[in-house]
């Protein structure tokens, strides 16, 4: 009776099969991978954005109470006046790293500037107030936000994504 070499009859996936399987996997994980990057990148925006809004409301308040804006440098420096009473944490960028953090500019007491550079273009740039504070004696981090634009947002080494709010 003849042995049967049940190893060549078996049915199995060959080397080039199996390769051309995990490399349509790797092509399907970069894809995901990059686009959860950008659904991250619009995530910190929307933050950036509820940030601003938040504590331009906190330095309205402080100034119904006090009849002028805060007249401080730095963003930082808003922390000791307007918490806890307008505010009870300052909030910091998701990044906290250049250029992606707030800022703060005042002009006497009738000017302010509260600015955030975002990662990309956002429909909120067509609303901001699109203030200019590095022109004509603003003190603090002034900033230029009235370049908003598509073209510039798509230049990653530009901070031309300036959503802020204020008072001009």
């Amino acid at each position: 009776m003849p042995i049967k070499k049940s190893f060549r009859l078996s049915r199995g996936f060959t080397l080039v099969e199996l390769l051309v399987v995990i490399a349509i996997i790797g092509v399907l994980a970069t894809l995901l991978l990059l686009q959860l990057g950008v659904a991250r990148q619009r995530a910190r925006d929307a933050k950036r954005i509820a940030d601003v809004n938040q504590v331009r409301t906190a330095v309205e308040l402080y100034f119904d109470d006090n009849g002028q804006y805060p007249q401080v440098a730095t963003y930082a420096g808003l922390a000791s006046l307007l918490a806890p009473k307008y505010l009870v944490l300052l909030p910091l960028d998701a990044l906290n790293l250049s250029p992606f953090v707030y800022n703060y500019a005042y002009n006497g007491n009738t000017k302010y500037q509260i600015s955030a550079t975002l990662e990309q273009w956002a429909q909120a740039l067509n609303s901001d107030a699109d203030i200019n504070s590095t022109a004509g004696g603003w003190t603090g981090q002034t900033v230029d936000g009235s370049k908003d634009s598509k073209t510039d947002c798509a230049t990653p080494s530009t901070t031309a994504c300036i959503y802020d709010q204020g008072q001009n």
